[in-house]
């Protein structure tokens, strides 16, 4: 297996189109790539093209010839059957696949119209030249697809690595010798191998670069980063999202900035809050109990509470809900500029949002927000703690945002961390596209066959407008790779059915509730998982398991109240403090978080008001045995109280 560069020829004439492929199939031998399929392939018209963009993923050149007609029918659909301006044609492929390059041939003549015409296209070549010397326009695409395919920090890396250097610096274990010489723990060097400990480099390797200044091969990598999500500029962070999140908070907020956050953010963006002594303005939670799950906050609250705090420095939201509802973000991002507030999107579940048409409107890149974190980890190809930072305020203060940067990262990261991040880009870039569009597919088959089943279901966007009033008039959307699947028609408990997925079919899930559990296909979704995800739903909706039956689940509140704040987070935070019985902790400031895992949303943050209907939803969910944390043996910490004197 190998990567493929397949070129798509678009000519309406056939003669012609004949001539083309022939020519540059003639070349390719001469250039001597074994390391790469190239093969051409061809299009008699532009709805030909169209749809093998569409289909075919390993297509990752398109020479469109410039005299090609193109109806508008064949690029908007029926009902418009008038000859369109092929600029629109070249603008049609990138709304499928951003990233693919576009190559025009025609006259040379109208070489610069053509040009004004289009600023889509990569490069623009005679078409009598293509004829009688193909390599000149071979060249350029090979040349384009290597660039496109390169991995500046890994290729160096791996070479570096390969020269096997005798060590004479950190870590300590000198290339794997203080593991693969003990007696006792030369098992952890055999069960990794040779080269997770080779690897396993000190930083100062100064050809390599360091993260902390973005110099070297890892600020060519970053670079690339940028290119391929097309922002301004592009950082690695080597301890998660929640870290990425707390270096944007705090590098944009300052003590007693008002920051606009959504009620439902990960706590990552409320410690933020806290380490950058900011004020929060929190939107209201929207919550259905029947589900056990979370909206985005509603748009005209949004712009009411914009509107009552136009001096607030940031918008905070999840671009993606745990559960994959979709904020339609070119709104919030135009209302957020509309006031000069700047917008910070916490993509940590939809990382792939940019390279999929199905996709993209809701991707945060897409919508202009000026700030973006992605777990490369949880849903791209990344080691775990792998993340990036997009940056495309134009108003960015960079050298702040290093001193920054510099607090929370370690100046010694891990090298294959910063390796998986320069992958991750690559393969989106190079095939993301494919590989979603494969997934969509396996969902909407896999939708298909659950739809026939008699107790389960999976939850879809008519199941979620009816839930949210807001959904439609918001132009929410659903990311269809969380597959929520409704359970609550089955007989068994959620620890009964986790359990049977869990230690009789090999399926770890991501979430429950009391009424569903959440599966993630991620870009290592297979197939073969697909199928056996099915064959166990399929156990549990005929009744053929082995399972105690209840219906003992324990109902959730209507609502969760909002946050009613009567100190600045921060001071709460760094108060004296005093630990209590939760259920006692009614009418109290809270002074730490306390957050439900997952999915890692806190219930209670510093500074806040408690209330009984807090410790009402504790119960339910400690009926739930879910994790929750800043509970520490049945005590949360609060706000110490004043002796009355």
């Amino acid at each position: 297996m190998q990567p493929q560069l397949k070129i798509l020829i678009v000519e309406d004439a056939p003669d012609l189109l004949e001539q083309l492929c022939t020519s540059i199939r003639s070349t390719i031998e001469l250039f001597e790539r074994p390391d790469v399929t190239i093969s051409v392939v061809e299009a008699s018209s532009v709805q030909s093209a169209l749809e093998q963009v569409t289909n075919d993923g390993d297509i990752q050149a398109v020479v469109f010839s410039w005299d090609t007609e193109a109806r508008e029918s064949e690029i908007f659909g029926e009902g418009k059957g008038k000859i369109a301006n092929n600029a629109v044609v070249i603008d049609a492929i990138k709304a499928i696949r951003r990233e693919l390059p576009v190559y025009v041939l025609g006259d040379a003549i109208r070489g610069l119209d053509i040009v004004n015409q289009s600023s889509s296209m990569e490069s623009f070549f005679y078409r009598n030249d293509i004829i009688s010397d193909p390599e000149s326009i071979l060249g350029y695409i090979i040349n384009d697809f290597d660039d496109r395919n390169e991995t500046p920090f890994w290729t160096a890396y791996k070479e570096y690595v390969l020269e096997a250097n005798d060590s004479w610096h950190t870590p300590g274990h000198s290339g794997g010798a203080s593991f693969r010489n003990s007696p006792y723990i030369s098992d952890f060097y055999r069960f990794f191998g040779r080269n997770v400990f080779v690897s396993d480099l000190s930083v100062s390797v100064d050809s390599l670069g360091s993260l902390s200044d973005g110099t070297h091969a890892i600020g060519r990598a970053q670079a690339n980063v940028a290119s391929t999500f097309e922002v301004r500029q592009s950082y690695f962070v080597t301890n998660g999202s929640s870290t990425s999140n707390k270096i944007i908070l705090q590098t944009l907020l300052r003590e007693g900035d008002k920051v606009i956050a959504d009620r439902n953010c990960h706590k990552s963006v409320h410690y933020g809050i806290v380490q950058a002594r900011a004020m929060p303005v929190y939107l209201d939670s929207v919550f259905n109990p029947d589900y056990g799950i979370f909206s985005p906050p509603r748009l005209d609250q949004l712009t009411e509470v914009i509107e009552a705090n136009q001096d607030a420095k940031l918008i905070v939201l999840t671009g993606c809900t745990y559960d994959g509802l979709l904020t339609d973000l070119k709104q919030v991002v135009k209302l957020g500029h509309q006031y000069g507030i700047k917008v910070f999107i916490d993509e940590a579940w939809f990382a792939y949002s940019f390279f999929h048409p199905r996709f993209r409107d809701y991707s945060a890149v897409h919508a202009g927000a000026d700030y973006v974190t992605h777990s490369a980890h949880k849903v791209v190809s990344a080691f775990s703690q792998a993340s990036f930072i997009h940056v495309n305020d134009p108003d960015f203060d960079k050298d702040f945002f290093k001193e920054i940067y510099s607090i929370h990262t370690s100046t010694s990261p891990k090298y294959q961390l910063i390796a998986s991040l320069d992958v991750c880009r690559q393969q989106l870039e190079m095939e993301g596209y494919k590989i979603l569009n494969e997934l969509l597919a396996n969902v909407a088959e896999l939708k298909q066959q659950v739809a026939r089943f008699k107790r389960l279901r999976i939850l879809d966007t008519e199941d979620f407008a009816r839930v949210f009033s807001h959904f439609t008039s918001d132009n929410m959307g659903h990311d269809p790779l969380k597959i929520l699947i409704d359970i609550s028609a089955l007989e068994y408990s959620n620890h009964e059915i986790h359990r049977f997925l869990m230690d009789e079919v090999g399926l770890e899930i991501e979430k429950f509730t009391h009424s569903t559990i959440l599966v993630l296909l991620t870009l290592g979704g297979m197939r073969s998982k697909i199928v056996r995800l099915y064959n166990a739903l399929k156990k549990l909706d005929e009744g053929k398991v082995t399972l105690n039956k209840s219906k003992n689940r324990s109902p959730l509140p209507e609502s969760i109240p909002a946050i009613n704040l009567v100190q600045l987070p921060s001071a709460a935070f760094f108060s004296q403090r005093e630990s209590i019985a939760w259920e006692q902790s009614a009418g109290r400031i809270a002074a730490g978080l306390v957050t439900p895992y997952p999915p890692g949303i806190p219930l209670i943050v510093p500074g806040q008001l408690i209330e009984e209907a807090h410790i009402n939803y504790l119960r339910s969910l400690a009926s739930q045995k879910l994790t929750i944390q800043g509970v520490y043996d049945g005590e949360i910490y609060v706000m110490q109280q004043t002796p009355q004197g």
